[in-house]
């Protein structure tokens, strides 16, 4: 009697894949989650468009607001806002389940006495992940098709970057919960193994705000910080390498302490190589940073002319800041004028002098507080103005040049008044029904 064959890799490959898509259908803290999303977000849709609407009553009041009516800000960011809380506090519990529940079953053992590797194993628990994170996406689609139908402005580019962004986080969470249950021997260790990461990234950038020196270049690299970056519009070339290095760097950890016969020595051998390479990919992204603006009203750019005026200062631009840290005048230079410059001109010096005064409302008694001084190629000029119309004249005179901006539209804004109360059905009521119909028919083996 001939033996059966054995199935093909891609047979096999198959069958793993839908048996983990499977088996996290079938977890209830799957399905709950999904409802806590609908309800979060159909909760912060509802109050961005009110808020939307309230002020967009005073810019078609006042034209002149209405360019500060993006609903980008307005709408979309606070919309998703919700799903940075179901990936920081829920997700890791349905993540977790990849590996977890396998270790207790000790289905585990058994997969890795199949004819593939353990690299395979864990990206197949990655795509299975990543396929239900999808399905999560559907109360944010369904807000964007709402918006749609009341007639609000999506312009594509900054949608498709606000979702990798978020895609990017889901990703190192997940690979972070599955690290977590290889290392650990429950799942409420692992759990809370995974939420100090994530809160403390969290905790880190709330520490970092308005701070400089090392705790801002830290909290400039936490995951919430690179999660806020995406949301502003801006594609940095050097917080997606960070972002897929993480994850990859966690993703290889588990794939290194996942089978149980390794060595300790090789396994923490691998891990700091793994952590060598994918660290000479961040500091080499850092060196040749890259960065897109996709947003509609081009915030984070300057004009095409001022661009290229300011890529050929040579040598060193050195701008010497008199402003306490938190300070809104310099909060509003970092977020603006200074960001702009760091990602223009090559050779950019910025010095912030530490106040003798302590305090902020003390600091007006330095007679050189608030004070900018700007320094090239031996010249010097200061100013008190944090404003771009102001500053970049003088950077010009210090290089001898004359910059005539080039002809561009103008951003108008997309102020709309709208209700969107009918809806709230779909988002409290419907949808939550579908997700327990879902989550009930899964427990039954239906799936």
């Amino acid at each position: 009697m001939p033996l059966p064959e054995s199935p093909s890799s891609y047979t096999l490959t198959r069958l793993v894949l839908l048996q983990e898509i499977r088996n996290l259908l079938v977890a209830p803290a799957l399905w709950v989650m999904f409802i806590i999303v609908s309800l979060l977000v159909g909760y912060s849709f509802f109050q961005a468009v009110d808020l939307f609407s309230q002020a967009s009553r005073t810019a078609l009041s006042y034209p002149e607001m209405a360019s500060g009516m993006n609903p980008l800000e307005g709408i979309f960011v606070p919309t998703f806002g919700a799903y940075y809380l179901s990936q920081t506090l829920l997700l890791p519990f349905v993540a977790i389940r990849l590996i977890g529940l396998d270790k207790q079953s000790g289905a585990l053992k058994l997969l890795l006495q199949l004819p593939l590797s353990p690299f395979a194993l864990c990206g197949l628990k990655v795509v299975a992940m990543g396929f239900v994170w999808l399905i999560s996406l559907i109360p944010a689609l369904s807000a964007l098709i709402v918006w749609k139908s009341l007639g609000g402005h999506i312009y594509l580019p900054e949608i498709l970057l606000l979702i990798a962004g978020h895609g990017l986080y889901s990703l190192t969470v997940i690979t972070i919960a599955m690290f977590a249950a290889t290392v650990s021997d429950s799942l409420p260790t692992a759990a809370m193994f995974c939420l100090a990461v994530t809160l403390g990234s969290w905790v880190l950038d709330f520490a970092a705000s308005g701070q400089t020196g090392l705790l801002a270049a830290l909290g400039n690299f936490s995951l919430t910080a690179m999660l806020h970056q995406f949301e502003s519009g801006l594609l940095a070339g050097t917080l997606v390498v960070s972002f897929l290095s993480l994850a990859l760097l966690f993703f290889l950890l588990t794939v290194i302490w996942l089978h149980p016969g390794q060595r300790l020595f090789v396994k923490i051998r691998n891990a700091l190589i793994a952590l060598f390479c994918l660290s000479l990919a961040v500091y080499s992204s850092v060196l040749m940073p890259q960065y897109m603006d996709v947003t509609e009203n081009r915030r984070h750019s300057f004009n095409p002319a001022d661009s290229r005026a300011l890529q050929k200062l040579h040598d060193p631009l050195t701008i010497t800041i008199h402003l306490d840290p938190q300070d809104s005048r310099l909060l509003d230079m970092e977020q603006d004028i200074l960001a702009k410059l760091r990602r223009n001109v090559p050779k950019l010096k910025l010095k912030y002098v530490e106040n003798e005064t302590s305090g902020l409302f003390n600091a007006a008694a330095n007679d050189n507080y608030g004070l900018i001084l700007y320094e090239y190629n031996g010249q010097q000029n200061q100013s008190y103005s944090n404003s771009q119309k102001e500053i970049l004249p003088i950077i010009y005179q210090l290089a001898n040049l004359e910059v005539s901006p080039d002809p561009m539209p103008s951003y108008h804004g997309h102020p709309l008044v709208a209700v969107a109360a009918k809806s709230k059905w779909w988002f409290y009521i419907f949808l939550p029904l579908l997700f327990v119909c879902a989550g009930i028919y899964g427990r039954k083996g239906k799936w």
